[in-house]
């Protein structure tokens, strides 16, 4: 194995996903959830119960994910 000095140039994203945050209505803590496209059960990480979560619009998530480039053109442009 080489042990390189040469410091490593940062990495600018390939793609981007939206989460959104559902609250567990047994323990109101904040659930993220993958953008959900059709109706799902979610399960809380803390209190360990499923509760149904309201599915998100495609076209929506879509339209984010194409106005950013995919998270392209969310990058700081003063850090490049």
């Amino acid at each position: 194995m080489s042990d390189s000095r040469k410091p490593i140039t940062p990495v600018k994203p390939k793609s981007m996903e939206i989460i959104y945050i559902y609250p567990c209505p047994y323990c109101d803590r904040e659930v993220p959830q993958l953008a959900p496209f059709q109706p799902a059960m979610a399960q809380c990480d803390a209190c360990g119960r499923a509760f149904p979560i309201v599915p998100v619009e495609e076209s929506s998530v879509r339209f984010m994910k194409i106005m950013l480039a995919n998270g392209r053109a969310a990058v700081d442009p003063d850090f490049l």
